[in-house]
């Protein structure tokens, strides 16, 4: 059985990113790490909340197939399963 972890980080920016709507000196991402056999994958994300996306949807997105990644779901499978955005991007890279 494949096992996987799905957290919350905030990484410190080496200088802060600015641009006209604000300023951010640290990047919230979802990280999702996936293991089997020994073989760790890791992937990241950063929600936009552009395309209605925040922490919680995302965490909340990726914990509803969490079940199926540690049944074995394939990269082809989760394309059919979840739309594009930040969610299933993080579990591909994992």
């Amino acid at each position: 059985m494949r096992s996987v972890k799905v957290y919350e980080e905030a990484w410190p920016l080496h200088t802060p990113f600015v641009i006209s709507r604000g300023s951010r000196n640290e990047a919230c991402v979802v990280v999702v790490e996936c293991e089997e056999d020994g073989v760790k994958g890791v992937g990241e994300c950063t929600p936009y909340p552009r395309y209605g996306e925040s922490l919680a949807s995302v965490m909340a997105q990726i914990m509803t197939v969490v079940p199926e990644l540690q049944a074995g779901l394939t990269r082809e499978a989760l394309q059919l399963r979840m739309p594009a955005g930040a969610a299933r991007n993080a579990i591909d890279c994992a």
